[in-house]
């Protein structure tokens, strides 16, 4: 049974602030994924901390009051087994409709009208890996490990339009199925929000995951800069509630250092609106530069990583002060949870681990 979330908007933050946090993402990882692991590792608080992570981002971010609404439950995985985990859902009021895509600058007088080619595909549908990309999916923002890339990916190899509908949750300003927010105005966005809700580290470490998804967005698709991107899924609200609450609950958490294992590549094609794509799609691989790779479980096609996930790794790990190499660090461990995609994988679980400890022995550096 899903739980959502009640009114109780207390929290009790741990007296110690020095924890460190290692993300386990063996099969992948997902914004959402992320952020049920670390509700999940709230030892039997979790039902306290949902809520509220719901209410410091309605009342710190007010423009996104009434666009939201964030649900948990707990589901199984591996269909050769039974591992339990998280299942986290942001409902979205507008449903997660998808948006145009990015254009050139030259392509705003009208050479193609991106609109009318939304049905070709759907980079961050239906990932085969199961999280639901991060960024617009369905209405239930539903992980297949579709994570939350921009651009909708449906990981699967079938080239049927049918099948990819590009659900780019563009959300800029005059978007009849909701606002469409561009990166100086998500920036401002947290720059607003009282400190009271959206801790100075939170505000910090968002914003900077938000630049890394503009700047691997603008590479992309040939912006003169981070704020020229038309954001086709930055601006969607589900990326936004994934990136600010996963920081938020890290921060409630007492964590201020993370690390992660090496990130699955993925492999096989994926239709998007800008035609068929191998694996990793070009913006997510661009955010996955200098981080720990790894090739993903056998037998399994599609995008693993989704860009929010991809963003908020690359930014929460820089501050590391241990090699990045994607092994756990030397740690006493104090929490676990436990994240699940949407998927069901036959081989093995489509989970991501978070695993929180201290007394963090720090490596020298050969």
């Amino acid at each position: 049974m899903s739980r959502s979330c009640s009114r109780s908007m207390t929290w009790e933050f741990p007296k110690q602030k020095d924890y460190h946090a290692h993300f386990d993402c063996f099969s992948g990882a997902a914004g959402d994924m992320m952020l049920a692991a670390c509700i999940d590792a709230a030892s039997g608080d979790e039902n306290n901390l949902l809520p509220y992570v719901q209410h410091c981002l309605e009342e710190g971010l007010v423009e996104l009051k009434g666009e939201f609404s964030l649900s948990i439950k707990r589901v199984w995985r591996s269909q050769t087994g039974s591992i339990a985990a998280k299942y986290l859902t942001v409902e979205s009021r507008y449903h997660h409709t998808k948006a145009p895509v990015p254009r050139r600058d030259d392509e705003t007088m009208g050479h193609h009208n991106h609109d009318e080619r939304n049905n070709i595909g759907s980079e961050d549908e239906e990932n085969s890996h199961g999280h639901a990309h991060d960024y617009s999916h369905s209405s239930s923002h539903s992980h297949d490990h579709s994570h939350g890339h921009s651009h909708h990916h449906s990981h699967s190899n079938n080239n049927s339009s049918n099948d990819h509908s590009h659900g780019h949750s563009h959300h800029g300003s005059n978007h009849r199925n909701g606002p469409l927010r561009n990166l100086p105005q998500i920036r401002t966005l947290l720059q607003n929000a009282s400190v009271q809700y959206i801790p100075t580290w939170v505000k910090e470490k968002s914003i900077a995951a938000f630049t890394e998804l503009a700047h691997a967005e603008a590479l992309t698709h040939g912006a003169a800069t981070c704020d020229d991107v038309h954001f086709h899924e930055v601006g969607a609200i589900d990326s936004i509630v994934d990136t600010v609450g996963t920081c938020l609950a890290l921060y409630c958490l007492g964590v201020r250092t993370i690390s992660c294992s090496r990130l699955p590549l993925g492999e096989g094609t994926v239709w998007t609106d800008h035609g068929l794509m191998p694996v990793p799609a070009p913006a997510t691989l661009r955010l996955l530069k200098d981080m720990p790779t790894c090739p993903g479980p056998a037998g399994i096609t599609g995008e693993l990583v989704t860009p929010t996930a991809a963003a908020l790794l690359k930014v929460l790990t820089k501050t590391t002060t241990t090699p990045i190499d994607g092994r756990p660090p030397c740690f006493t461990i104090r929490e676990i949870g436990i994240g699940a995609g949407t998927k069901d994988f036959v081989k093995h679980p489509n989970i991501l681990r978070l695993i929180i400890g201290d007394k963090l022995v720090k490596k020298e550096v050969v």
